[in-house]
């Protein structure tokens, strides 16, 4: 009788070559879970700290009349300069987020439905580049409570992006993987210096206003590199599908709070003005959505432009170019409101 086979039997050498890469394996893991574990201790960025802090001052300041919305392009509008522009007592608020899209304008009003404070107009006026990324991991790993991400997770069935951005939410080298991967890379040390920043509260933008603010100093030359421009405003302006839902369920949510939503576009530097043809998208995208929605007005709909030495980047208007878009904003709202009573 021939012996049988028995594969139950490991191979030593062959069990002597897996151990080192079993060894290496657990000590990468241990690594990444010290590291995480380290981190955890760290405070949270400027941008994180900011929309947890104005997202909780809307549930015990009260409401302005007007509100602005929008990103950190709409926070560099002071709120005071609209009033003194439009010069009729209306109050305005600026509940700008910075480094957030369109999409969480819609979670921001649920909040506000939720505590009761609503303005009675909404100024929806993010950078017009903004509609093409809803930016889906800083709304989940940075901003989304749990139900909100689980309201995500129900309306769009994304899972992997889901989980992707679950995981940012609990891992702090994910959630600033863009800071960290500069500070590797670069030595940049930017993140770092963001925890001593205070985070400026809503009420400041309706501060008193000096005498340097209502006419800043103009500048004489544009700062602006042209061989540093972000992908995303070199590209052909879209919409992202996310944000045009998200857009139909704010519009709808403020129309069932007797709310009105004036969209004004902000302006973009001349030299980065994508032309006609390239913003056919965007200002048919704005005629469609007010042809849904009879809450939802328009203020001068196309893509305007400003000088680029009125920017201090191409996404931000500098102290100059606020004054002088306050200025111009102010005069379109005054007609608009006349035009428009309560």
């Amino acid at each position: 009788m021939e012996p049988s086979l028995s594969t139950s039997h490991s191979d030593p050498a062959q069990d002597a070559a897996q151990q080192p890469r079993l060894t290496a394996v657990w000590l990468f893991i241990i690594g990444v879970l010290t590291i995480e574990t380290a981190l955890q201790f760290l405070p949270e960025g400027f941008m994180t700290r900011t929309l947890v802090h104005r997202t909780e001052e809307m549930r015990y300041l009260p409401p302005t009349e007007i509100q602005l919305m929008g990103d950190s392009a709409t926070s560099a509008i002071r709120a005071g300069l609209l009033e003194h522009a439009i010069g009729t007592g209306h109050t305005i608020g600026n509940y700008s987020l910075p480094g957030t899209a369109p999409m969480f304008s819609y979670f921001v009003l649920r909040r506000q439905v939720a505590a009761e404070k609503l303005p009675k107009t909404i100024i929806l006026a993010p950078n017009p580049f903004t509609w093409g990324d809803p930016m889906l991991d800083r709304f989940l790993g940075r901003f989304a409570t749990p139900a909100e991400s689980l309201e995500f997770l129900r309306d769009q069935r994304n899972l992997g992006t889901w989980l992707y951005g679950s995981l940012c939410k609990i891992s702090y080298t994910l959630r600033y993987r863009e800071e960290l991967y500069k500070l590797v890379t670069d030595g940049d040390l930017s993140h770092f210096a963001t925890f001593e920043r205070p985070v400026s509260s809503v009420q400041n933008t309706r501060a008193k206003i000096t005498p340097a603010e209502l006419r800043p100093a103009e500048p004489k030359k544009s700062v602006l590199d042209p061989g540093n421009i972000p992908p995303l405003i070199r590209s052909p302006m879209r919409i992202h599908p996310y944000n045009e839902y998200y857009l139909d369920k704010l519009c709808a949510l403020a129309g069932a709070n007797g709310i009105r939503i004036v969209w004004i576009t902000l302006p973009v530097p001349e030299s980065l003005h994508p032309g006609e043809a390239r913003t056919a998208t965007y200002t048919s995208f704005i005629e469609r959505m007010k042809s849904r929605h009879s809450n939802l007005f328009t203020i001068a709909p196309g893509v305007p432009t400003m000088p680029d030495a009125y920017y201090s980047d191409p996404w931000h208007m500098n102290p100059f170019g606020a004054w002088v878009f306050s200025e111009r904003a102010g005069s379109q709202l005054t007609e608009w409101l006349r035009a428009n009573p309560r």
